[in-house]
């Protein structure tokens, strides 16, 4: 950061920026890396430079100045994405579908943590993902363990890692991120009763912030819970 408010302040003695001094700010700034926040400073900075400089004489040098910087400060367009967010409902198949479709399209992990599972449809997405080699990790509730219909055992026999809470409260928490990039969460369980008469719902984003905290609680939990 400092490099580049040096070469700013460095520039601005001449109010001169030309074409090689737009080069070499750039790729400053491709070194550096700075964040948003950081460029957000950095403009900061820029126009604190010419704050009292309204008087000058050679308003046009240095209004062409500021313009030439500020643009290299700019972020470029294709890493400023706006975080995906969809929702769903049930009863119906649209809830099911969307953690079905998440799991299949998952590239590297997925990391469940649900009261408990019972959807034959969502835990054959499960198995096939860990037999496609995608690193799965399931956290459950001992409450449901032993219910008919449960998958748990299932899906513990076909080789997924499962940890439970066995303590007198409940695990009730109903998410899911995958390839630490998209977030499942809502009030839906993932069992047929969910899909064929609750009112649920599920939320899908893909807000870093929003997954960053949910992941903090799956560790959290994995931690704390002993293996299945």
């Amino acid at each position: 950061m400092q490099q580049i408010i040096n070469f700013i302040k460095d520039s601005f003695q001449t109010k001169e920026f030309s074409s090689s001094d737009r080069q070499a700010l750039k790729k400053l700034i491709s070194v550096k890396q700075p964040s948003a926040h950081e460029l957000n400073v950095l403009r900061s900075e820029l126009f604190g430079l010419i704050e009292n400089q309204s008087n000058s004489a050679d308003v046009v040098k240095l209004v062409n100045w500021i313009e030439g910087i500020n643009k290299c400060l700019l972020p470029k367009q294709e890493d400023v994405k706006t975080p995906e967010n969809r929702c769903y409902f049930s009863p119906g198949d649209d809830c099911e579908n969307a953690i079905v479709s998440s799991i299949r399209n998952a590239k590297h992990s997925v990391k469940i943590c649900v009261f408990t599972i019972s959807e034959n449809v969502i835990s054959d997405a499960v198995v096939k993902a860990h037999k496609k080699g995608i690193s799965v990790k399931i956290i459950t509730d001992n409450d449901k363990l032993n219910d008919m219909g449960s998958d748990i055992r299932m899906l513990s026999k076909a080789g997924i890692r499962i940890r439970i809470d066995q303590s007198s409260s409940h695990m009730h928490h109903k998410f899911c991120v995958v390839d630490k990039e998209v977030l499942l969460t809502g009030s839906y369980n993932w069992t047929k009763s969910a899909a064929d008469r609750n009112q649920e719902n599920i939320l899908v984003t893909e807000d870093p912030k929003m997954v960053k905290s949910y992941l903090s609680e799956f560790e959290k939990l994995w931690d704390l819970f002993k293996d299945f």
